[in-house]
C-alpha cells in the first residue's frame, strides 16, 4: 500500500479511503479477492501443480493461501480442483 499511495502522491490512509470510495472495498481485500479468483482459475483450468499455485498468485505461505482460499470458497484448493469440470488442464508454459 505504501508504494501505491506514494505513486498516487497520497498518504497511505488517504489512498485507502479514496480506493474504498471508488471500488467499494479496501485495497487489501480487493487484492486478496483477485488473487483467490486467479488461484481458482489456475486450479480449474490448468495442470499447474497445486503446490505451485500459492506462489503463482502472490502468497508466500501455503498455509495462508489455504486459509484464504477456504474462507473465500468454503472448500480447500484440492477439493475445488477435484470438483472442477475436467477441461483441458494443460500445464502452464513458463513465463
Amino acid at each position: 500500500m505504501d508504494t501505491l499511495a506514494r505513486e498516487a502522491g497520497m498518504s497511505r490512509s488517504s489512498f485507502t479511503a479514496a480506493f474504498r470510495e471508488a471500488v467499494g472495498t479496501s485495497p487489501a481485500r480487493h487484492l486478496t479477492a483477485r488473487r483467490i479468483r486467479e488461484a481458482a482459475r489456475l486450479l480449474a483450468e490448468t495442470g499447474l501443480p497445486q503446490s505451485a499455485v500459492p506462489a503463482r498468485v502472490g502468497y508466500r505461505s501455503r498455509v495462508g493461501f489455504h486459509l484464504a482460499f477456504r474462507t473465500a470458497y468454503g472448500t480447500t484448493p484440492g477439493e475445488y480442483r477435484a470438483a472442477s469440470p475436467r477441461r483441458d488442464r494443460r500445464p502452464l508454459r513458463r513465463l
